[in-house]
């Protein structure tokens, strides 16, 4: 049946007036305790905070053994911790950080100015022990280690999200770099939980079911847009505070100043991907007076520059790698699977940041053309390699765009489904978790 523990939470969509993202980091969006009662991902009234004394902790961490450490950058940080939580902090500093960017001096900052910044901001603290919880949830594979470790990053996630949001009413010089930060991390939680979720999901489903119900469908495309608009929240904190956090302690994270300006396909491959996605115009083209016609364009164009960005920052493969990219999968009919190197994931996100609200909207109206190109967006995704936390998150999200658009328009979404390996006749059968990957893939436990 479907596990509560891979329960993520509930998400507004709403928007004040002004702009100032509140969906994610409202009182809404508080996890719920998995430990003490069912949760209904469509239900508007959050359940209680779940408190870390009901957890149990695995004796993993047991007591941290004491020796010197003549430059230890997280003492402050680390002595308000139980031991527990301080084995917690050791595996976001010596592991976690390292797998949340690909770029050398942006690993750097993620582990020599975060310690300073989460030494006077408590919410960003319960935002690293989240997302570490959650990277050691998935190496424990589905032992009950994983559902403790889950438990405990909703946990800490609750209580970063309730010491967050009264910070953004006044970003400034002092709190936009940890807002920045925060906001990044709780983006990446959203989407390992999501892709958990939807997995939970499938996995409870008879296997062989071509048509799930409609609360089935709801609840897997309302996770798959948690990451949508979680991507809003760095967004929200940027669009502020930009001069703080672009010429702040984490400048190397937000500045991608070395991006080529003009974005257009680099390969014969990117120009037959861009002719592909200019074609889903065809779906709304004389329709022009219809009331969503520019926002869907606008939506297709920069998915069209985000591919054209990505193949800008890819390379073949070869002997000598870069040391910071990733590997970034193209899939052929003719040749198999094909390995190249990206040089900088964080330019798969950059359609999720420039979309409107409108066509957000759209998404959550399961309005057919929207969800096209979503299932185009998530190609993207579902073509990187080696990173734990979108593990999954393209293949998933294509499942979850199928199901809302329905069998009879399938054949509007061939392309996503093939290049990403989906097999929608059986979707709904529980997906092998093996830590070693695919072969030639490095092994998850490295990560």
């Amino acid at each position: 049946m479907y596990s509560p523990s891979g329960q993520t939470p509930v998400l507004s969509t709403r928007l004040d007036e002004v702009g100032v993202f509140k969906g994610i980091f409202g009182p809404e969006a508080l996890l719920p305790s998995t430990a003490s009662a069912p949760f209904d991902i469509l239900s508007p009234t959050p359940l209680p905070l779940m408190a870390l004394p009901d957890l149990m902790i695995p004796p993993m961490f047991p007591a941290i053994s004491p020796y010197i450490r003549f430059n230890d950058m997280w003492k402050q940080t680390r002595e308000d911790l139980p031991p527990a939580l301080q084995g917690i902090l050791y595996h976001y500093e010596y592991t976690t950080s390292l797998t949340l960017v690909d770029v050398d001096p942006a690993k750097v900052a993620w582990q020599s100015v975060v310690p300073d910044l989460a030494a006077g901001h408590k919410f960003l603290v319960h935002n690293i022990l989240a997302v570490a919880s959650l990277h050691l949830a998935r190496l424990h594979g589905h032992g009950p280690e994983r559902a403790t470790m889950i438990d405990l990053a909703a946990s800490q996630m609750n209580k970063a999200i309730s010491r967050f949001r009264p910070a953004l009413e006044d970003i400034n010089a002092n709190n936009a770099a940890a807002l920045f930060a925060s906001a990044t991390l709780t983006a990446v939680y959203f989407f390992r939980t999501a892709t958990q979720e939807i997995e939970d999901i499938r996995a409870s489903i008879c296997a062989g079911t071509l048509a799930p119900s409609s609360l089935v469908v709801d609840k897997m495309l309302a996770a798959t847009l948690r990451t949508v608009w979680g991507l809003r929240g760095p967004w929200t904190v940027l669009m502020p505070g930009w001069d703080h956090v672009a010429n702040g302690k984490l400048s190397v994270v937000a500045n991608r100043h070395w991006w080529p300006k003009n974005r257009v396909p680099k390969s014969a491959r990117a120009l037959e991907e861009d002719r592909r996605l200019a074609d889903i115009a065809e779906l709304w083209r004389g329709s022009k007076e219809g009331p969503h016609v520019d926002c869907l364009s606008s939506a297709l164009f920069y998915l069209r520059e985000t591919y054209a960005l990505v193949s800008d920052l890819v390379v073949a493969e070869n002997d000598f790698p870069f040391l910071t990219s990733v590997d970034y999968a193209y899939a052929d009919a003719d040749s198999g699977e094909t390995i190249v190197q990206m040089k900088d994931r964080g330019a798969i996100f950059v359609w999720a940041a420039r979309i409107s609200r409108e066509f957000i909207r759209l998404l959550e109206e399961k309005n057919r053309d929207a969800l096209v190109i979503l299932a185009h967006y998530a190609v993207l995704a579902g073509r990187v390699r080696n990173v734990w936390w979108l593990e999954g998150m393209g293949a998933n999200f294509i499942i979850a765009v199928a199901m809302a658009l329905g069998r009879e328009n399938w054949h509007l979404i061939d392309w996503p489904v093939q290049v990403i390996g989906v097999d929608l006749g059986n979707a709904f059968t529980a997906r092998p978790d093996l830590l070693e990957g695919a072969p030639g893939e490095m092994a998850m436990e490295v990560l």
